[in-house]
């Protein structure tokens, strides 16, 4: 393998693969390449090397975890006027979120979420960013501004319904009986 393919292999690694998974993917991406005694000589040397680079990348992924450590991730979401959300915040938006944060790509499969987050509020999620180096993500889950303006809207509605209202939308017996 010249590069790393997760979860098949790491760069550098010497794999038995099926034919066809070698012949349609791996060799004509550049991913891999036939194991003649040539290329496992160099296979070696790229084992070290991408050993390096993980040792380097794994030290930058820590200072993102530590710098994570001391923010919030805040996430606006449409909600009802109870503060319960339309669906529920996924690891998808979440990843998306970080990337603006950080300026790097997150995957969304490191992110797990353990209970469906339906309702605002503050929420601690654990995070693996890279092999070896995860974080407890702080997500604060907001109503967005639009969510707010109608929630808004819809109390003042209630507030003026008068006791006259309520009966001209709900005749009594009595009045039904008169007319």
């Amino acid at each position: 393998f010249l590069q790393d393919v997760r979860p098949t292999a790491r760069a550098g690694d010497v794999k038995e693969v099926k034919v066809g998974f070698a012949r349609n993917y791996l060799i004509p991406q550049g991913y891999a390449v036939l194991a003649t005694e040539h290329e496992l000589r160099r296979a070696a040397k790229l084992r070290h090397q991408a050993e390096d680079r993980r040792l380097v990348e794994a030290k930058e992924w820590q200072d993102v975890a530590d710098a994570l450590k001391d923010q919030k991730v805040r996430i606006e979401v449409r909600t009802g006027p109870t503060g319960r959300l339309y669906g529920s915040v996924t690891n998808t938006m979440l990843a998306a979120e970080l990337a603006v944060m950080t300026g790097r790509e997150i995957d969304r499969k490191g992110i797990q979420i353990p209970a469906p987050i339906r309702a605002t509020g503050e929420y601690k999620i654990p995070a693996r960013l890279v092999e070896g180096v995860s974080a407890t993500l702080i997500v604060e889950v907001v109503a967005d501004g639009a969510s707010i303006e109608l929630n808004k809207q819809m109390e003042e509605a209630a507030a003026q319904m008068t006791e006259e209202d309520t009966n001209v939308l709900d005749p009594s017996f009595e009045d039904v009986l008169a007319a």
